[in-house]
């Protein structure tokens, strides 16, 4: 069975962390990560993935969402992956991508 460890953090602590976060933070929207994502939208067995550079992302997954002919629905996570690496996800054969999205750390 797993375990899952919580992570205690004073009221205190977490002012002085969004403190620092807010002077690290990018001062302008340029500077921002910038996210792509795409699918074969309609195609059985299709796929999909999703792209997140630049600064404010350490870890991107893309979340594909697939249809199947009795109208039933999936939804795909891909893999974590670094900062402007592309994370994929495939439907089934019998299935294809209605949409596409991501996650970010």
């Amino acid at each position: 069975m797993g375990h899952i460890k919580k992570l205690a953090v004073s009221a205190a602590a977490a002012a002085g962390i969004a403190a620092v976060t807010a002077l690290v933070s990018p001062a302008s929207p340029a500077q921002a990560a910038t996210c792509s994502t795409d699918a074969q939208i309609g195609t059985p067995g299709g796929t999909g993935w999703a792209l997140c550079s630049g600064t404010g992302v350490t870890q991107t997954r893309v979340v594909l969402f697939c249809q199947n002919s009795s109208g039933g629905y999936t939804t795909l996570f891909g893999p974590w992956v670094a900062n402007s690496v592309k994370s994929n996800a495939k439907c089934s054969s019998t299935s294809w991508p209605i949409s596409v999205g991501y996650q970010t750390l």
